[in-house]
């Protein structure tokens, strides 16, 4: 055992009034104090920011959450929008759809009613030629008795085809039945102004 002190190792330590002094091992030197490494800010500023940074923190959030909600509502009332155009637009489509075909029934139907007015027309030719070939038959022009009339287009022509507004008819007045599906007798012509609805008659072919 040694009596002698065991003194401390010379360095920098800190005196009771917060600065710092240095001991070279003997005796305390009266030396500039050492500069002081960066503590960070004192404790109650600590204490400050941390509450200030996680509201910050939580008012960030808060703004985060009311952007994705907002964005959410926007994008759903774009496609309500969108939605509510698309079916604006397919109604109007419907309705014009509608519009058009029940023009074109109209139409059909017009038609329809003029080729019943023409197949009508027809057969009252039919029947004034048929006089007319009683008649003529009566007179002995031609051999009798008058078996039938019929009256057909010449040249391709149809009473269907309502863009034509005069038809020639080719009339055949049946006087003979040969027995093998075919007659023999005259021919008579016709000629219709569908304009007007009258016609004109005659013997002989067109």
């Amino acid at each position: 055992m040694t009596n002698e002190a065991h003194s401390a190792a010379p360095g920098w330590y800190p005196s009771p009034d917060g600065s710092m002094r240095y001991w070279d091992g003997s005796q305390w030197l009266d030396l500039p104090a050492p500069p002081q490494p960066n503590a960070g800010p004192p404790r109650w500023k600590s204490l400050i920011q941390k509450p200030i940074a996680w509201g910050i923190a939580a008012l960030l959030a808060v703004v985060a959450v009311a952007g994705i909600a907002w964005k959410v509502s926007h994008d759903a009332e774009i496609e309500a929008q969108v939605a509510a155009a698309e079916a604006a637009a397919s109604a109007a489509a419907q309705r014009e759809a509608d519009r058009i075909a029940a023009e074109k029934a109209e139409e059909e139907r017009r038609a329809e009613a003029e080729r019943s007015v023409r197949r009508v027309s027809v057969t009252q030719i039919e029947a004034s030629i048929k006089q007319m070939a009683e008649k003529h038959a009566n007179s002995s022009i031609i051999d009798g008795p008058i078996l039938s009339v019929s009256c057909s287009p010449v040249g391709g022509g149809s009473i269907d085809d309502l863009t034509e507004m005069t038809t020639i008819f080719e009339c055949f007045a049946a006087t003979k039945d040969n027995g093998d599906g075919t007659m023999s007798g005259y021919k008579y012509n016709a000629t219709m102004n569908w304009s007007t609805g009258s016609f004109t008659y005659g013997f002989g072919a067109p």
